[in-house]
């Protein structure tokens, strides 16, 4: 049955019918052969009693007188029957009277003593044996056994099965001559469909069909097959045109995205300037904050000099202008004069001296905001334009910018840069970059507690085309599963943070063709991000 599965169904119809009529037909021979042999015993038994009563009535004299001589010479008729293999007879005291074998063989077979019914036959070892009482008026004076072989049953079952084989033979020829014509009204239109279906899956052409031939089951399939093809054909045409649309769709908002893109990425080139102008004025207004306590302190100290106290000593040395001598021996005013001079004096000197202090400190503090605000303005400048600077001097301007706040929290500040020389590079971005980054150490550390606050800064050379610059704190630590969305668009853990400091420092740094990474070993245990740039000596850019 397996092997039925591959072929084609025309074959299958063919093997079907033939297979049908050629078990009809050995069925039927089957029950011919089987029918045909139980006749063929009945006729054999009969044919065989007749001969032992026709033989019996010619022995009857000769069993009579007791001539066994004459009785032999009967039996020795039987020649003609070449089926009968034994014969003999026996008197009514059932001993041997005269017997005939057809050779040797057949006597040792067939010699013994037979005991048989009195009617009938029996069929064993190949033989069929028949055993008849001689009558003479009507008194048993003996009995005549008769065996032959099987011989003709076999003969004829050949026969029979030759002729079987025959007709099964020629009518297996006949049909299939016939099934091959007749199962084409079934395989016709079946493999017509076959055909449609393999051209549709591989040309992908729903507009064919598939002639209908019949209104048969085969008929309502190729119906209902066409009627499925037309559905399929609308989907698709349907479908088409969807696609068509949902292409412009894509299309325009592709340019939708672009535009998008390039708008955010402006916004975080700009947002990134914003984070460093934060960080600039957050510097800015620390030092304003010094400068402003500066000022406080003169104001007071002016407030509370001992200039009005001098300026009523004045007026009283000019209301005693003619006497002086006198008010200054006897007046106890006059007396006091000279001694509080001496005082005044020796605190207008102190005062001056911290004023000046005061205003010094002052005109520093003016100054560092001066050069912060002229170093934003440089960058800003330069920005997206790659100039050639110095390392060292980059990472010292982040700090210088971070300055007040690193002075303000006592953070211990080290520096590690190997010698490299002078680089071309987008010292906007890199700044962006850096300030944020330092800015993000200051606050870990503030966060975490810590005495001794260490912000660790490193520039070295990583293989022969990569720098690296790499700022370390021993703050706060980051989460494991922070670490992976430490660079995500919105992401902080600061409670006025806006999550776009490191997302615009990471986009700046591919942008450089570099990279901006984080490591941590867990919660209170400090980070450290790296950021990776070309390296682009001067030398090789010129």
């Amino acid at each position: 049955m397996t092997m039925l599965r591959n072929i084609t169904i025309r074959h299958k119809l063919t093997l079907v019918i033939m297979f049908t009529c050629i078990l009809a037909l050995l069925l039927a021979g089957v029950a011919f052969v089987l029918w045909g042999r139980v006749i063929f015993r009945e006729d054999m038994v009969r044919n065989l009693s007749t001969l032992a009563e026709v033989t019996a009535e010619n022995c009857k004299a000769s069993l009579s007188f007791e001539d066994a001589a004459d009785a032999k010479k009967t039996l020795k008729a039987l020649r003609a029957q070449p089926s009968v293999v034994f014969a003999e007879i026996r008197n009514k005291d059932g001993d041997h009277f005269a017997h005939y074998w057809r050779d040797a063989l057949s006597y040792s077979i067939c010699a013994e003593k037979t005991v048989l019914e009195r009617e009938g036959g029996k069929f064993s070892e190949g033989l069929v044996t028949v055993l008849r009482d001689i009558f003479l008026d009507g008194e048993t004076i003996g009995t005549i056994c008769l065996r032959s072989d099987l011989e003709p049953l076999r003969a004829m079952l050949k026969r029979n099965t030759i002729i079987i084989a025959s007709v099964v033979l020629f009518a297996s020829i006949v049909a299939y001559l016939v099934s091959s014509a007749i199962q084409r009204v079934i395989s016709g239109p079946i493999l017509s469909l076959a055909s449609v279906a393999r051209t549709i899956s591989e040309q992908k052409d729903y507009s064919v069909r598939v002639h209908q031939q019949s209104n048969d089951e085969v008929g309502l399939l190729i119906r209902a097959f066409n009627e499925m093809l037309e559905q399929i054909h609308k989907n698709e045409a349907a479908l088409i045109e969807a696609n068509e649309q949902l292409e412009n769709r894509v299309r325009q908002r592709t340019l939708e995205l672009e535009d998008t893109h390039r708008k955010l990425m402006e916004a975080s080139r700009q947002a990134g300037m914003a984070e460093v102008a934060t960080d600039v004025l957050h510097n800015v207004g620390n030092v304003l904050n010094s400068v402003n306590v500066a000022t406080t302190l003169i104001q007071e100290k002016v407030s509370k000099s001992e200039v009005g106290n001098l300026q009523k000593v004045t007026e009283i040395i000019n209301d005693n202008t003619d006497n002086l001598g006198t008010f200054f021996a006897q007046d106890k005013r006059g007396k006091h004069i000279p001694a509080f001079l001496t005082e005044v004096s020796k605190a207008l000197i102190e005062e001056q001296a911290d004023t000046i202090d005061k205003l010094g400190s002052l005109a520093e503090n003016i100054e560092h905001i001066k050069k912060i605000v002229k170093m934003q303005q440089s960058y800003a400048k330069v920005a997206g334009v790659e100039i050639t600077t110095s390392l060292a001097d980059l990472v010292g301007n982040a700090v210088r910018i971070n300055s007040a706040a690193i002075d303000r929290h006592g953070i211990n500040l080290v520096c590690d840069f190997d010698d490299l020389p002078p680089v071309n590079i987008d010292k906007q971005k890199v700044l962006q970059i850096l300030v944020n980054l330092i800015s993000n150490a200051k606050y870990a550390m503030v966060k975490n507690g810590v005495d001794d606050k260490n912000l660790i800064i490193r520039i070295c050379k990583h293989g022969p085309d990569k720098i690296r610059i790499e700022v370390t704190d021993n703050g706060v630590g980051i989460p494991k599963e922070n670490l992976t969305k430490m660079f995500t668009h919105g992401f902080t853990t600061k409670k006025d943070g806006h999550g776009f400091g490191l997302h615009s420092g990471a986009l700046a740094a591919g942008e450089l063709g570099g990279s901006l990474t984080a490591h941590s070993d867990g919660e209170g245990k400090g980070a450290t991000f790296v950021l990776e740039l070309p390296f682009k000596p001067v030398k090789v850019a010129q």
